[in-house]
């Protein structure tokens, strides 16, 4: 079995039986999840960053406001609850369940007054090739490596770096120059870059995906030059969907008789 971390553009096409049923390579992959070669997973921002409509995003950053928790010795913590999660469209509220069903946990990259699954949640990946330390140890070197070079969340606060204000909230709030579009974009990029980051951390073989950065500029962390600095720096494997069943195809045919 191998382990694929799974980019919103092929799981949904996976997993969505009216969209599979056009096309033999998301039906095989589908195949092949159920019949367990494959181990899925997704990452988490699908159902919270990249949930929020994109004419939205600003906005919705504009106002975050955390949820705070203060607790006294053995006191009831108090708890100040902050801005809720982006409410889920109704395809995903139909189509994450149909992926859950069959197997697919999430992947996550902690930060702190993010947003993200629980981490107790019976659908959140557990940490099977690194312990919890070292897997977040992993996730933010690589993450820092991905915003070092100016891809991830580091696209978005490049753009608002010159607004007053301490935090992403604040020089949100003050910014007159960035565009709701281009802040919608910058938002895709960041969870692009935190998904490779958590799909590296807990070791996971192949990340599939459609994105080629069309159009997104060579800081996009899907560029074809930075998908090659990282393969050669951390061994991200990133692959097509028809490039996943060659792979598992290539298994099968090597695989030594029982």
């Amino acid at each position: 079995m191998i382990s694929v971390t799974f980019d919103s553009n092929v799981w949904e096409q996976v997993v969505d039986k009216v969209k599979r049923n056009g096309s033999s390579t998301y039906t095989m992959i589908y195949t092949h999840i159920v019949n367990k070669d494959i181990k899925p997973y997704f990452f988490e921002g699908l159902a919270t960053l990249e949930s929020i409509q994109k004419k939205d995003r600003k906005n919705f950053i504009k106002n975050y406001r955390p949820t705070i928790s203060i607790q006294v010795g053995d006191e009831e913590p108090i708890v100040k609850e902050g801005t809720p999660n982006p409410e889920l469209s109704n395809y995903l509220k139909e189509i994450i369940p149909e992926a859950l069903n069959i197997g697919f946990k999430f992947i996550r990259t902690p930060r702190i007054a993010g947003f993200g699954i629980a981490p107790s949640s019976e659908h959140a990946a557990t940490d099977e090739n690194y312990p919890l330390g070292e897997r977040l140890d992993r996730t933010f070197s690589i993450l820092r490596f991905i915003e070092g070079k100016g891809s991830g969340k580091a696209q978005l606060d490049n753009s608002i770096f010159a607004n007053e204000g301490g935090g992403i909230v604040e020089k949100t709030k003050n910014d007159i120059n960035i565009s709701d579009k281009k802040y919608a974009k910058s938002i895709a990029e960041w969870v692009d870059g935190d998904a490779l980051a958590a799909h590296y951390g807990y070791g996971i073989d192949y990340f599939c995906t459609n994105d080629q950065a069309r159009g997104a500029g060579s800081n996009s962390v899907f560029h074809s030059s930075n998908l090659e600095v990282l393969k050669e720096n951390y061994g991200v494997k990133v692959i097509t969907p028809d490039e996943l069943l060659s792979i598992i195809q290539s298994n099968v045919t090597h695989a030594p008789n029982k």
